[in-house]
């Protein structure tokens, strides 16, 4: 049977990460629970982000290939510089980079200063997934806003770098709006996705009651039913992409190879 692929395997073949911990510490986050179910770190030490410099000389090691960069943390004004130097080392070996990051205006301003060359093998991928900055505090307490992050979309794409959207995990229903918003601003793809193990991973990272009362409602919200109906009204939309876990409920394609992004 072949191996239907998941995760960060569909954006790329490899991830690298340079800290511990991220800052943003949003409630939802894959990367916090696993860190606590494996005594890695703890509820309260996860939202102090820790560089790894170490982890450098991993960062360009291995044949070209697409990086998703990074996966367990975010690039943060205070780990800004040793993210740099990861990007430095990835794209000087070659590698095609996809950053993915909930981003930091003044973080992706250093980015597209310092690799104004490197457009051919830099992608931005933006995550955004609610327009509501109420929603964003609750879910992602100490990540941007919701206009820091148009606004970074608009600079990268104003500098001619390759813009992509994740609304993944969708915060709310209105992921159309942001569909729209952003459309302009993104020159590859917007991708949508569900919270997954929602109950488990609010356990873990010490949720409180309101939010696993808010988690209970989005998965209420997004019903098959709900999913269903956003897939018809988008699938003909050439940028969208739809995550493994709206294939999985959808019974849509799924990918069989890393890296594909499609």
């Amino acid at each position: 049977m072949t191996k239907q692929l998941t995760g960060t395997k569909e954006w790329a073949c490899k991830t690298v990460n340079v800290c511990m911990g991220c800052s943003h510490d949003c409630a939802y986050c894959y990367a916090k629970s696993m860190a606590i179910r494996f005594g890695r770190s703890s509820v309260g030490t996860w939202k102090q982000q820790t560089a790894l410099p170490a982890k450098l000389l991993e960062a360009g090691r291995g044949k070209p290939t697409r990086v998703m960069f990074p996966s367990t943390h975010d690039i943060t004004p205070e780990c800004l510089d040793i993210c740099m130097d990861a990007l430095r080392r990835l794209l000087a070996k070659g590698h095609e980079v996809v950053v993915v990051t909930k981003p930091h205006l003044e973080c992706i301003q250093a980015i597209c200063d310092w690799f104004p060359y490197h457009r051919d093998k830099l992608m931005f991928r933006f995550t955004i997934g609610s327009m509501s900055d109420a929603v964003l505090k609750a879910w992602e307490p100490n990540a941007p806003t919701y206009e820091e992050r148009r606004l970074a979309l608009q600079w990268a794409y104003e500098f001619e770098f390759q813009t992509s959207v994740s609304c993944e995990p969708m915060l709310d229903t209105h992921v159309e709006d942001i569909v729209e918003a952003v459309d302009a601003d993104v020159t590859d793809t917007i991708w949508i996705g569900l919270m997954n193990d929602v109950k488990q991973r609010l356990t873990l990272n010490g949720a409180s009651p309101e939010m696993h009362k808010m988690g209970a409602e989005l998965i209420r919200q997004c019903s098959r039913e709900m999913i269903g109906d956003l897939y018809g009204r988008l699938k003909d939309n050439p940028k969208i992409r739809w995550k493994d876990s709206i294939k999985k409920m959808l019974g849509l394609e799924r990918p069989s190879r890393a890296g594909l992004d499609i």
